[in-house]
């Protein structure tokens, strides 16, 4: 098994996390090392994926989101979601004469299903994106 050079590191999905929401509690040892695992995981995979031993930079953001949408996954269906603000996610931004519309109360939405939709947009095109750095393995 090769070893992969990590070029993600914790912090970065701190602060991605802290964009979407979910602000971690580093003295939470169980969040810090649920986020290492799941960064090393998914580092592995980017690099078996590609037959690389190092990930593209170009790449990071998308590995970046990749692992949050798992630890959000994970975290909500374990029930250990439950300080998270559902009702962050926005409907409609225009910056002209600044108009911002909350998509609360959408149709038979909920604010837990547009959650979920935001996780699954999150991890939407993985592997599209690894695939032009694929390399062949002799």
């Amino acid at each position: 098994m090769v070893e992969v050079e990590h070029t993600i590191t914790l912090d970065d999905v701190v602060g991605r996390l802290g964009q979407l929401g979910y602000h971690v509690d580093v003295a939470n040892t169980n969040d810090v090392e649920q986020l290492k695992y799941t960064i090393r995981y998914f580092t592995q995979y980017a690099s078996n994926f590609c037959n690389i031993k190092s990930i593209p930079e170009i790449v990071n953001p998308r590995v970046i989101d990749r692992i949050c949408s798992d630890f959000l996954f994970h975290k909500k269906n374990m029930g250990l979601l439950k300080d998270f603000d559902y009702s962050i996610a926005v409907r409609s931004l225009t910056e002209g004469d600044t108009s911002i519309t909350y998509a609360i109360g959408q149709g038979n939405e909920t604010m837990e299903s547009r959650f979920d939709a935001s996780v699954r947009q999150l991890e939407r095109g993985f592997d599209k994106w690894l695939t032009p750095h694929r390399r062949l393995r002799w």
